[in-house]
């Protein structure tokens, strides 16, 4: 048995309050805590399904909406506004909720699981508060080509120069299934999210996910991938450090996990040994496919393990 509560905490940012769930467990003893980092255009609710199960084995789960994203706006045209800096934003919230539930559970492994764009926060998050964490799961991620560099500036520029609030067509999932829907062989801007069409009509559905990108959230977007895939995230971390790499095999973002490949190297050569699995039939949210209970089982026994150990 496990009970879900709701709580907010001060952003960053000093304007916004941050929503937040947290799954807790009724029986003891309690394992550990897990704090889960959504994506960006997701929110944290779609994490119930499995947070409660986590939560049923002995975990606290906590995690929380990012600024401008679910329930951490207060009307729906706030959805991706946020402020100039809003990558550092995002991971000084991650760092709040960190103090917060350790504070509650200071005697507890605290591990954190970051998804998507939140897997890029995550990582960045890692490296530079390892004596924080216990462990860490990097799901759906990839790792951004070091050219890319050489063009972050005359992006960043081409950004200042669009309007503050981008229209539809701009949204993260529309711009990346345009380019890959044909790679699927499938008529869907969105098929590059998930085999599960039960799950892509609840995407769709939902007001909360993909939502319209402003300016400012792309640029944090961007920021977050370019940092998180520098090297000295993994480099800060101490040899005897668990991260594990989860991902969909047919995920694009993940460049169909070669990607995925590149960034467990960067641990593998900064002396740790990460754990990388592959799912062969999955895309990019392996949390909703079909095959998720194998998903499940796999991040719980690394928990697990990184728990004994």
């Amino acid at each position: 048995m496990m009970k879900r509560t709701q709580a907010y905490y001060s952003s960053d940012n000093r304007i916004s309050k941050i929503f937040t769930l947290i799954w807790t467990p009724e029986t003891e003893p309690l394992k550990g805590v897990v704090q889960i980092a959504p994506s960006f255009g997701e929110h944290i609710g779609r994490y119930d399904e499995f947070a409660s199960f986590l939560a049923q084995n002995g975990f606290v789960v906590c995690g929380a909406d990012h600024v401008g994203h679910g329930g951490s706006v207060t009307a729906p045209e706030e959805l991706g506004a946020v402020n100039d800096d809003a990558h550092l934003t995002v991971v000084r919230d991650m760092d709040t909720l960190q103090r917060i539930m350790h504070k509650r559970y200071p005697d507890l492994p605290y591990f954190l699981l970051g998804a998507g764009v939140g897997s890029f926060a995550a990582r960045i998050y890692a490296g530079a508060f390892p004596q924080k964490l216990t462990g860490a799961v990097f799901m759906g991620t990839s790792q951004i080509p070091d050219f890319v560099w050489a063009l972050s500036d005359p992006l960043q520029a081409l950004l200042e120069r669009l309007p503050a609030n981008l229209s539809s067509a701009a949204a993260p999932d529309v711009l990346f299934g345009k380019l890959t829907m044909r790679l699927y062989k499938d008529n869907s801007e969105l098929s590059w999210l998930s085999v599960n069409e039960e799950n892509l009509i609840e995407y769709i559905t939902d007001p909360c996910t993909g939502f319209p990108m402003t300016r400012q959230l792309t640029a944090a977007m961007l920021q977050l991938l370019l940092r998180g895939s520098h090297e000295k995230n993994a480099n800060a971390l101490p040899p005897e450090f668990p991260v594990m790499f989860v991902s969909g095999a047919k995920d694009s973002f993940g460049f169909f996990g070669r990607g995925v490949i590149r960034a467990s190297d960067l641990y593998a050569a900064a002396g740790l040994a990460p754990e990388v699995i592959l799912y062969p039939t999955d895309r990019h949210e392996i949390l909703h496919e079909d095959d998720r209970e194998r998903v499940f089982v796999d991040i719980l026994r690394f928990l697990d393990a990184a728990t004994a150990q």
